[in-house]
């Protein structure tokens, strides 16, 4: 906690107002300002919106670290430009030393080619390279990475592994990152740097939505919360409910997965949606495709859905699933950004009957179905400005735009941000005396920063009353 704080000539409510914080709580909005001692912070707003920090109820912290801390081919636009930085960047790990792997994400077969060991062998050489595809699903390894963890040694290949026509290994593994997770050197992930990139984004509180963080990632994050590398306030939803996270992170729902590739059980799926129930603990349950999203709907109907239940991306959701979601008060979590990042892929890959359900917004709510949202990140950017927009434009990085009906006004994008971080979906939150100062302050009013949202507009970001940006 810190002193006083007054954030003076600040645009609340369309108002100018002075915002007075005292040891960690707003004090007042527009009301007399008790007389601070010598420790009294004054910031001039210049007239800039002063607003609740964000919340990003869906993303991945150790592995957005991982990819923050290594290669990122995302942004490249092809095959060429992959191809150089791999071995630019394999030029210069080896130069640095260390312990000879490298690590690589953000790959995407439909922008940068067809990948397997022999590509990533031209490139290079007898370096130990692992590059992690964009979905997080997958790896694809060369073949000195191959040697090193035991697949082409004649040892045991676990399913996920994937084969040529010899029996070979392609360099594929999928689904398998716990197990390469226990194979390879465990690098320190940076959540210092995942903290200060998240707060410079106005953010201050994530949930973070793997399935099964474990106890040494949960340990990971407590630490980082600990020590306050990791300042924003966190919720997990892979923690089983019996550990307890009390000190470093709120519980959230209880992940869950709808898998076509391994197959899908509406009536299993419904028993461990019951099972947690029981425990008196709600669930979030990923669901992409159209037949994921049926079960998981199915299952909470067969269950008996909880309000506090959700669906994680509902990238495919049939129409005809509203009126349960909407009876029960699912939130469906959404990912607004993917419409940029992925929208060219999708719009050529997506079945032309489906293409009117991808990434639905705005029907959703005209259904009365609660909208909640996330990044996904490292999936996509976790950057909230580019999800407004993405959101209220619905255009990819071509252009084109993808179901233009279903865009939301900015403010409705921004609205979901603001919601409480253990309510996705639920009202925007509002700066009010009590409530914790967790701040956002912009650089412009309010209906500029929307007009055109980028997180430049961020000049300070508070979490406790305590300056954490800017």
């Amino acid at each position: 906690m810190t002193g006083d704080l007054l954030v003076r000539g600040a645009e609340v409510d369309g108002r100018l107002v002075d915002v007075h914080v005292r040891d960690g709580r707003v004090a007042s909005v527009g009301g007399p300002v008790a007389a601070g001692g010598d420790d009294l912070d004054v910031v001039d707003a210049a007239a800039g919106a002063l607003l609740p920090g964000l919340h990003d109820h869906h993303l991945h912290l150790l592995a957005l670290a991982a990819r923050l801390g290594g290669v990122d081919l995302d942004p490249l636009p092809d095959a060429g430009a992959v191809d150089r930085a791999l071995t630019e960047s394999v030029g210069a790990a080896a130069a640095a030393g260390g312990d000879g792997w490298l690590r690589v994400g953000g790959y995407d077969e439909h922008r940068h080619g067809a990948l397997d060991r022999r590509r990533l062998d031209t490139l290079v050489g007898p370096a130990a390279v692992r590059v992690q595809h964009r979905s997080g699903l997958s790896w694809v390894l060369s073949t000195e990475a191959l040697v090193r963890v035991g697949l082409k040694d004649g040892g045991e290949r676990p399913p996920g592994v994937e084969l040529d026509r010899d029996g070979e290994p392609t360099g594929w593994l999928h689904r398998l990152d716990g197990w390469l997770a226990d194979r390879v050197p465990r690098a320190d992930a940076d959540l210092a740097a995942v903290g200060r990139s998240l707060a410079a984004r106005g953010l201050t509180g994530v949930t973070d939505a793997t399935v099964d963080l474990g106890p040494s990632r949960a340990e990971a994050l407590s630490h980082a919360v600990a020590v306050g590398w990791l300042p924003q306030r966190l919720v997990v939803l892979g923690v089983d409910e019996r550990s307890s996270v009390a000190g470093w992170a709120e519980l959230g729902p209880a992940k869950l997965v709808a898998d076509e590739t391994a197959g899908l059980s509406p009536s299993d799926l419904a028993e461990e949606v019951a099972s947690h129930h029981g425990s008196g603990r709600a669930v979030a349950i990923h669901a992409v495709t159209r037949a994921e999203n049926v079960t998981a709907v199915s299952a909470l109907a067969q269950a008996g859905a909880w309000a506090a239940d959700r669906i994680e991306h509902g990238s495919v959701l049939p129409t005809e699933l509203d009126p349960v979601l909407a009876a029960a008060g699912v939130t469906v979590v959404v990912q607004p950004s993917l419409v940029a990042e992925r929208g060219d892929h999708h719009l050529g890959a997506v079945e032309a009957a489906d293409l009117p359900l991808l990434h639905r917004h705005r029907s959703l709510l005209a259904a009365g179905v609660r909208v909640g949202v996330g990044s996904d990140a490292p999936v996509t950017t976790f950057d909230p400005w580019v999800a407004v927009a993405a959101a209220s434009r619905r255009t990819t990085r071509s252009g084109a735009v993808v179901g233009p009906s279903e865009a939301v006004e900015p403010e409705v994008a921004l609205g979901w941000y603001l919601a409480h971080p253990l309510d996705p979906g639920g009202p925007p939150r509002q700066l009010r005396p009590g409530a914790p100062a967790d701040l956002c302050l912009l650089d412009v009013p309010l209906a500029e920063a929307l007009a055109r949202p980028s997180a430049e507009h961020v000049r300070v970001t508070w979490i406790d009353g305590r300056k954490v940006h800017g």
